[in-house]
């Protein structure tokens, strides 16, 4: 959309605009009235694409809708409305100006292969002038006008539809393609001439438009709505544009433009759907009045991160996960740049759910688990922007100035992005050199990137348009481990080859394959591939993978004699392998099922790793697993894999499937007309195209190797099943027998040996005395349950006993003592209390009232204090510091 310059005035919106509104009534307006229109109302779509290799976020309403536009899906009506949440990541260096953006809502509607220009167009006209009461002078329309690189005539169509409606010729503006032809977001799909809708904002603002003149969408015209993309022709991976077998209409205008141009407002951050988010911005860093381009940016990416994570993303270094991470990193060092050293961001997520949650309840869902995530991510990335600060500092106070290398130093080592770094030093009255910067940024991406050695494809290469459009490779592995097929085509050194001889390396494609291709986290298959007639024609297939167009690319090494396209091989799965993997996959399924059993219906896979050695499955948890409950789900996966259950597979369409209760993955595309379910017993039933065994008793036994953090929010199990199940249970117990041994006791105290052997050497003297309680005074202080008491002994005892009464009753515990004069101030917060305030927050809000320093963690923090405390005054302390 283009860049807005200036306000509506109140004076412009006479002739029927539309009272000042909010977004969740635009939404609903917009909505209401495709649905008396015959459109069905569909939900909004998950932010990660499915099936869809070209996005990394849906970026527009049609996205997730691809399919229906090709013709490869059929849609539940043929006219179709909804509000799509869409991420655009190109601008987030951007965002904080007046109208960009990460996050936003597009109102959509579709048609597929029903209505075309002339109804698109009267249905946009009603609505604009109707339902939104717009003023039909006060509204301009462009439209497609021609472009003969494409072949494309102008569309007169849609010009003559505009003035049927009632817009006038000279508010018609033929426009081009760079304008108004719609382009797929990725490489290929289907596209088309659109038309755009403008609102005239005013003489104000640059002169009227003149037929044959500039028509400036800067300043005066503001586009309120892409009123329809008509859907002719699908562009294919050779950049030709070929007619679809059906025309449609897409629409899209973003919510938050929307209600902009509706009311008047200078900026997107005025708006219903914003403004209260940048308030909150500005209470939680304790600065009010005019809003500023921290408080916009902090606003924009709190908002989009809660609604990636949302959607099942978490914060990681690749993939969608950088998204995430690199918002919130920016809105750290932001706050932190701003004095802020301890940036609150619970308030901010509270008050985007609040703002989004209605007509996205899923946000509401998660808000807890989403801001645990957050907060995690604040808090690991703190220290290291707070030492990038500190070399700021010094380098501003050393030279005077940043240079390309001291700002590239910072984001390499500290994390710091470069606008970041900028906004700082200008803020210190210095400048920073951009260009030298870039040009150490683009050295270091030369060295990363280095040399590609192999040339054999990638999955995400993109094949030549010839081999793109062959049908995709038949799988016959679910039941059989053999095959014959037919060679297709060979790459090898990055090209089509006809015949590979001994010696190679290739990517041999066949028309069907009982090979898997890697996927759903399941490793590709390994084997042999032989020519038929042929004894010397042999090859070692190493890996399998399917590509995006679904070819399977078998990575073959030829041994002997010569593989030729046309030649029919025969197909070997290694069965070792492949028993393992199986095994493996059907473990994930299970564990799966128990975690939902143990922990609870919160946890979702959040990823998988299935070969042969091993399993590793990634869950949504805020925390880590107690010991105990990690035992239960091992136990609960023996248990059933103990009754022997069957593999049961039907293939049933995507929504009977989900409402049958299957569970499925995130972002993972499980097919197009009809889905494979997968069930063992009542207890596992999940979406799945892998490869498993028959009956669960095939696992033999299961183990849990591991247990650790794989993000914020995200917890990883790797685990074991099989021979090595075996292997790992007999190294452990030969493990204990040798601890038994050591420290000479028996097994079943060998537990309690080792505890009071690892005390008596790691426990200090001091940690070991007591201390002795005077005065205990019990009170509330904003519905968190105190206790003060004076105390007599050695601080290591204070400690110990403020850790021992926090967690008898989950209540904050304040000891002091006197010892040499000097006094000390213990303070512990139970594990329970952690979202509301820190242990160590509380010594500093003590020492900054009584005088002192001090520090600790979020449990456990001590201080020495200039004046003796009082339980008066510690109460003080307490009712500032802890939130109502």
């Amino acid at each position: 959309m283009n860049d807005l310059d200036g306000r509506i005035p109140a004076d412009r919106r006479e002739g029927g605009t539309v009272p000042a509104t909010d977004g969740d009534t635009i939404r609903e307006t917009f909505l209401r009235f495709f649905e008396r229109n015959g459109h069905r109302r569909i939900e909004g779509a998950s932010l990660v694409p499915v099936g869809d290799p070209t996005l990394l976020f849906v970026n527009a309403g049609m996205a997730p809708l691809k399919k229906y536009f090709t013709g490869e899906k059929v849609p539940p009506a043929p006219d179709l409305c909804d509000v799509q949440g869409c991420v655009r990541t190109k601008d987030i260096d951007d965002v904080g100006d007046r109208h960009h953006i990460t996050y936003f809502e597009m109102l959509g509607s579709w048609s597929i292969g029903h209505y075309f220009k002339e109804r698109a167009v009267e249905l946009a006209y009603a609505l604009l002038t109707g339902d939104f009461g717009l003023d039909p002078r006060r509204l301009y329309v462009s439209v497609f006008g021609g472009d003969e690189t494409l072949g494309l005539p102008a569309d007169e169509e849609s010009a003559r539809a505009w003035e049927r409606a009632g817009v006038p010729r000279d508010h018609i503006v033929a426009l081009p393609a760079e304008d108004n032809f719609w382009g797929p977001a990725g490489q290929s799909g289907p596209c088309g001439p659109c038309t755009e809708v403008f609102l005239d904002t005013g003489e104000e603002f640059g002169p009227a438009y003149v037929p044959g003149g500039e028509f400036d969408t800067s300043r005066r015209y503001i586009e309120i709505w892409n009123a329809g993309v008509f859907m002719q022709f699908d562009k294919g991976l050779d950049g030709v544009l070929r007619p679809l077998p059906f025309t449609s209409v897409d629409t899209g205008s973003g919510l938050e433009r929307m209600e902009l141009a509706l009311n008047g407002l200078d900026s997107v951050y005025d708006t219903s759907l914003f403004a209260p988010l940048v308030r909150t911005v500005q209470d939680v860093l304790g600065e009010s009045g005019e809003v500023l381009h921290h408080h916009r940016v902090i606003a924009d990416h709190l908002r989009a991160a809660v609604a990636i994570m949302s959607d099942g993303v978490r914060p990681g270094n690749e993939g969608r996960g950088y998204i995430p991470r690199r918002l919130i990193r920016k809105c750290v060092t932001m706050a932190m740049g701003r004095g802020r050293e301890r940036f609150e961001v619970a308030p901010v997520v509270d008050a985007v759910v609040r703002s989004l949650g209605p007509a996205h309840p899923h946000l509401v869902a998660e808000q807890a688990a989403v801001t645990a995530a957050i907060i995690g991510e604040r808090d690991e990335f703190g220290d290291t922007v707070r030492r990038g600060l500190d070399r700021l500092d010094r380098v501003v106070a050393r030279h005077g100035r940043v240079s390309g290398a001291d700002a590239f130093h910072l984001f390499a080592t500290y994390g710091l992005p470069v606008e970041i770094t900028r906004d700082l030093a200008a803020a210190r009255g210095v400048s920073l050199d951009r260009e030298e910067f870039d040009g150490a940024l683009r050295r270091h991406r030369e060295l990363s990137r280095g040399t590609r050695t192999d040339q054999r494809l990638r999955a995400d290469d993109v094949l030549p348009a010839a081999v793109a459009s062959r049908p995709a490779t038949e799988f016959l592995g679910h039941d059989t481990l053999s095959a014959e097929g037919t060679i297709l085509t060979l790459f090898s050194g990055g090209t089509t080859v006809d015949a590979v001889a001994a010696g190679s390396d290739a990517d041999l494609i066949v028309d069907r394959t009982p090979f898997y291709g890697e996927g759903g986290g399941q490793i590709g298959d390994r084997g042999t591939v032989r020519a038929v007639g042929r004894d010397e024609a042999l090859g070692e297939i190493s890996d399998t993978v399917v590509h995006a167009g679904g070819g399977y690319l078998h990575r073959v090494s030829v041994r002997t004699g010569v593989l030729r396209v046309g030649d029919t091989v025969s197909l070997t799965v290694d069965p070792s392998s492949r028993a393992d993997t199986a095994a493996n996959h059907t473990a994930t399924h299970l564990l799966n099922a128990a975690l939902r059993a143990v922990l609870g219906p919160h946890v979702r896979q959040a990823g998988s790793l299935v070969e042969p050695r091993r399993l590793r499955f990634d869950f949504t948890h805020p925390g880590p697993p107690a010991r105990e409950e990690l035992a239960a789900v091992e136990r609960l996966v023996n248990d059933w894999i103990l009754t022997d259950a069957p593999r049961r597979v039907e293939v049933m369409p995507p929504e009977e499937a989900k409402a049958s209760g299957a569970v499925s993955l995130e972002g993972e595309d499980y097919g197009q007309a009809a889905v494979r379910v997968l069930s063992f017993g009542d207890f596992s039933r999940e979406l799945c195209g892998g490869t498993h065994v028959e009956h669960t008793s095939q696992l033999g036994s299961f183990r849990i190797v591991s247990e650790q953090s794989a993000a914020s929010g995200v917890r990883r199990v790797v685990a074991v099943t099989r021979r090595r199940a075996v292997d790992h249970s007999l190294a452990q117990a030969a493990a204990l027998s040798d601890v038994v041994a050591t420290l000479r006791t028996s097994q079943k105290d060998v537990v309690s040996a080792a505890r009071r052997l690892v005390e008596a050497a790691r426990t200090p003297k001091a940690e070991r005395d007591t201390a002795t309680l005077a005065n205990t005074v019990e009170t509330v202080v904003n519905d968190i349950p105190v206790m003060l008491a004076q105390a007599d002994g050695a601080v290591g005892g204070l400690r110990e006993e403020a850790r021992r009464a926090a967690g008898e009753r989950d209540r904050v515990v304040l000891l002091w003592t006197a010892s040499e004069g000097k006094q000390t101030l213990v303070v512990s917060v139970p594990a329970s209390l952690g979202d509301r305030l820190r242990a160590d927050a509380l010594v500093e809000s003590a020492t900054r009232r009584l005088g002192g320093g001090g520090g600790g963690n979020a449990r456990i923090a001590q201080g020495g204090l200039a004046t003796a405390p009082t339980t008066e005054s510690l109460i003080e302390v307490l009712t500032e510091a802890v939130p109502g």
